[in-house]
């Protein structure tokens, strides 16, 4: 199951016995893990004799095993979390999945595994995604549950939006729903964010519309960013430079200002591919996951585009990141440099 399958899950049920919490995206990890907390904890009184917290680098499965097997000082569910799953050694590893195979059914044990899940293809993760694959096997044969934790699609934003949205009591037009997303874009901190300050603003049950999201989520930094890669994507360069300056000036991070430029250069070539096969705005906005004005409006800055000249900047958006990140140029520098370079392509 997902986070929302969980939520929901947790509200409707008692907690399971073993979850198997894993994934790329640290913020769903994270999420997971405080829901099966706060659920578990929920009903006991003292969380200090109630709650255990180890760590796979240093753990062995003899030590998780019997922490699991101890009964709370005050009654109720105990709560054993191992983090770091993926760090236990191979014949800790193997000991520890015969615990998970019968496990004590007044105890929730959590196995934390960061950076992967059971599926991943990645084979720089390959070590964890094994991990999680074996953890996912045992846990699932002792009838736990394994929460899997993706890093999502940029299609996949606005049905992570709405399961949001719906745990904090609200709903969202559709306007509304695609200003959210394209206001914290693929930052899921800042969707968790920015629903709890629409729960407080609109408060509960409501419905949220694009005027809300502009009022409460959108603030003026964001709308500079998209002045900003609006130009860029335009090829003005002089307007560009200007709010580029304007930018800096408020004091944000050269690293977020090449996200969201890398963003939606992203956009467009995602956007760019789907159009040459004929594909149109509703399919497009389906696949991708974007509003239709975003799709529209990339499919007219498109015209200055070809497929190669995208991939360029792509190329030239990469090559900026590294340097800030080592420091090789001064950080005004490189983004100078950088956006003359997007905005002086050639036209198609």
């Amino acid at each position: 199951m997902d986070t929302q399958q969980l939520a929901k899950s947790l509200k409707k049920a008692q907690p399971a016995s073993l979850y198997l919490v894993a994934g790329e995206e640290s913020v769903l990890v994270d999420r997971a893990l405080t829901l099966i907390t706060d659920r578990v904890l929920a009903e006991v009184r003292s969380e200090d004799f109630s709650l255990t917290r180890l760590d796979g680098k240093t753990a062995s499965a003899a030590e998780v095993e019997a922490a699991a097997r101890t009964a709370s000082l005050f009654g109720g569910r105990r709560l054993v979390v191992l983090r770091e799953a993926q760090a236990l050694r191979p014949a800790e590893m193997k000991k520890l999945r015969s615990y998970l195979e019968k496990p004590v059914v007044t105890t929730t044990l959590v196995l934390v595994v960061r950076g992967a899940g059971a599926g991943s293809k990645n084979p720089r993760l390959s070590k964890a995604a094994g991990a999680a694959l074996k953890l996912k096997k045992a846990v699932e044969k002792g009838r736990g549950i394994y929460v899997d934790c993706p890093r999502p699609k940029p299609r996949d934003l606005p049905r992570l939006a709405e399961g949001v949205l719906s745990e904090h009591g609200l709903r969202a037009s559709r306007d509304g729903l695609y200003a959210l997303v394209e206001a914290v874009g693929e930052d899921l901190t800042a969707l968790f964010q920015g629903v709890e300050k629409l729960a407080l603003y609109i408060g509960k049950p409501g419905e949220v519309q694009a005027k809300d999201v502009a009022e409460v989520v959108a603030d003026t930094r964001s709308q500079s960013f998209f002045a900003l890669t609006d130009a860029v994507a335009e090829g003005a360069t002089d307007r560009a430079l200007r709010v580029l300056n304007y930018v800096l000036r408020d004091g944000e991070s050269p690293l977020v200002i090449i996200g969201h430029l890398g963003r939606h250069f992203r956009n467009l070539s995602r956007v760019q591919a789907l159009d040459r096969k004929g594909e149109n705005v509703e399919r497009i906005r389906a696949n991708l996951g974007l509003h239709p004005f975003v799709v529209k409006k990339c499919i007219l800055q498109l015209r200055r585009f070809t497929p190669e000249v995208l991939s360029n900047h792509l190329l030239a958006l990469s090559k900026c990141d590294l340097q800030l990140k080592r420091g090789r140029l001064p950080d005004n520098l490189a983004l100078e440099k950088l956006v003359i370079s997007l905005c002086g392509s050639k036209t198609v």
